[in-house]
């Protein structure tokens, strides 16, 4: 009995899986991923000297990565069930080489993205402030290119 709910309530997960995944295929329209503005996450500027004129020169620095701003959201809110013991849906996310298997480097469509937004089945798991952990994962993957490291 035990197996048949397991087997039931991994079916129904997989079919929201589906779901979702279709809906965030559709929902891009082929043309630039602009569901959710990732310029709308803070990055650190770098601030060069200033010029005679008095002016500054400030250039935007990507520079969220895996290892110091991903990993750590995805160790306490996702290994549980998508470590090297349990991984529902036949999805690991404890390691870089595995969270690539979700992740399209600079697309806003990317399953780990889409199951984390606002909306995703994936957002009520995530613990403490789950906007900005969202936005910080977007971010990441949109504008970082899912970099490993910085």
């Amino acid at each position: 009995m035990l197996i048949c709910r397991r087997m039931f309530k991994t079916s129904i997960a997989l079919s929201l899986l589906l779901v979702a995944s279709i809906i965030a295929t559709a929902c891009g329209g082929g043309g630039a991923d602009t569901a959710t503005s990732p310029s709308a996450v803070t990055t650190p500027t770098t601030t060069t000297g200033s010029t005679d004129s008095g002016s500054t020169t400030t250039t935007s620095t990507t520079s969220v990565a895996y290892v110091n701003d991903i990993k750590p959201i995805l160790d306490s809110d996702c290994i549980v069930c998508h470590g090297p013991s349990v991984h529902e849906e036949d999805v690991r996310l404890d390691s870089y080489a595995n969270v690539m298997k979700v992740v399209r480097a600079g697309s806003a469509s990317s399953l780990l993205v889409q199951v984390t937004r606002s909306n995703g089945i994936m957002f009520p798991n995530l613990t403490g402030d789950r906007a900005a952990k969202s936005a910080l994962i977007l971010a990441w993957v949109v504008n970082s290119n899912a970099a490993e490291s910085r």
